[in-house]
């Protein structure tokens, strides 16, 4: 949707100048877990840092319509290895893009993302939730 677009702007704009937390949610290897826009996870261990910027784009099937094919969102999030530079990854929902990136020794994997788009209103940036895992490589 390109009306995500400036939305998304600002979002992004306003997490790169809000200072990260001092101590971001921490999560276990190999499980599951959640954030909102601008939430960090860091892994037990240290090893790793995961935040999630928000959605750039979201064209997956409204809840209720009937869709040609499943559409596509795209999760922005910054990556960050213990002792390196963070690097930015795109995850996808469909299966025609990659839902995975490998940074550092870790694998981190889009699992779902939620809300599904409704037919008469798309979410607002704040109502996103990632759901990931982080696995070692």
């Amino acid at each position: 949707m390109s009306g995500a677009s400036p939305s998304l702007v600002a979002l992004l704009l306003l997490v790169s100048c809000a200072t990260s937390p001092i101590d971001p949610r921490t999560v276990r290897l190999d499980a599951e877990f959640t954030l909102a826009p601008g939430q960090t996870a860091q892994v037990e261990g240290g090893g790793l840092r995961v935040t999630f910027y928000g959605v750039s784009a979201d064209s997956r099937c409204p809840t209720g319509v009937t869709c040609v094919w499943e559409g596509d969102a795209v999760v922005v999030l910054a990556v960050r290895p213990s002792g390196s530079a963070a690097s930015r990854s795109e995850l996808h929902t469909s299966g025609r893009y990659p839902a995975e990136a490998e940074v550092g020794g870790y694998r981190v994997r889009l699992a779902y993302l939620a809300p599904l788009p409704r037919a008469d209103a798309a979410p607002t940036p704040a109502e996103y939730r990632a759901t990931l895992l982080v696995l070692r490589k």
